[in-house]
C-alpha cells in the first residue's frame, strides 16, 4: 500500500507541475521536490518523465475506461445499448479533456503529445471491448461484422480523433457532419437497421 501512495505521489506531483508550466521545462528533481520523496524514488516507480506524463492522462480516463470495461459482463444490455454507451464514453472522455485543458492542465507546447496519447489510450483499452459488442451484435443478429476486432480499432480511432476538437481542429458543425456521415457508413457496413445510430447524428 505504501508503495502504491508514493507512486500516486508522484503522478500528484506531475500533475500539479503541468498546471503551472509545460511538461518539456518539468525535469525529474522537480518532481521528486514537488512530491517530497528522493530523485531515486522516482526511478523505481518510472523510467522515464513519458511514463509519468502517461499515467497522468491514464488516470484521468481511468473510471471512464473502467465503466466501459463493466458494460460487457452486464447480461440485460443489448449490444446497440452497448455501442451506444461506449460512444457517450468516449464524448465524455473528450469533454473531460477539454475540460482540464480549460483549466490550464495542458500547456500549448504539450498538447499535442498528449491529446496523440489520449487517442492511444483509449483505443488501447477500450478496442477489446468494443470488439466484444460487435461479437454480441453477430450473435443477436443486429448486427453483421467479419473482423470485430480489426474494425474495433478503425471505429475507436475515428471516433477519439474526431471528438477531440484538439486532434481534429474542426468546427463543431463540421464535426457533427462527419459523425452523421459515420453512422451512414456504420449502418450500411454492419447491416444496423437505419436509426439505430441516431445518436451519431447530433
Amino acid at each position: 500500500m505504501q508503495n502504491n501512495n508514493k507512486k500516486e505521489k508522484i503522478i500528484d506531483a506531475m500533475q500539479r507541475l503541468m498546471n503551472k508550466k509545460s511538461a518539456q521545462s518539468i525535469s525529474v528533481s522537480d518532481i521528486a521536490k514537488e512530491a517530497g520523496i528522493g530523485k531515486g524514488s522516482i526511478y523505481y516507480y518510472f523510467e522515464t518523465k513519458e511514463e509519468i506524463i502517461n499515467s497522468v492522462i491514464e488516470r484521468s480516463h481511468a473510471q471512464i475506461i473502467e465503466s466501459s470495461k463493466r458494460l460487457i459482463s452486464d447480461p440485460d444490455l443489448d449490444a446497440l445499448t452497448k455501442l451506444q454507451l461506449i460512444f457517450k464514453a468516449c464524448r465524455e472522455s473528450s469533454l473531460e479533456l477539454s475540460r482540464q485543458e480549460s483549466m490550464n492542465f495542458f500547456e500549448k507546447q504539450q498538447s499535442a503529445l498528449l491529446h496523440r496519447r489520449y487517442v492511444e489510450i483509449m483505443t488501447e483499452n477500450l478496442c477489446p471491448v468494443v470488439a466484444d459488442i460487435i461479437r454480441q451484435g453477430n450473435t443477436e443478429g443486429c448486427m453483421r461484422c467479419a473482423t470485430p476486432a480489426e474494425t474495433a480499432k478503425i471505429v475507436l480511432i475515428l471516433l477519439t480523433v474526431l471528438l477531440d476538437n484538439q486532434s481534429a481542429q474542426t468546427h463543431p458543425e463540421q464535426t457533427n457532419k462527419t459523425l452523421a456521415a459515420l453512422a451512414d457508413i456504420f449502418e450500411k457496413s454492419f447491416d444496423i437497421q437505419k436509426g439505430y445510430l441516431d445518436y451519431l447524428r447530433i
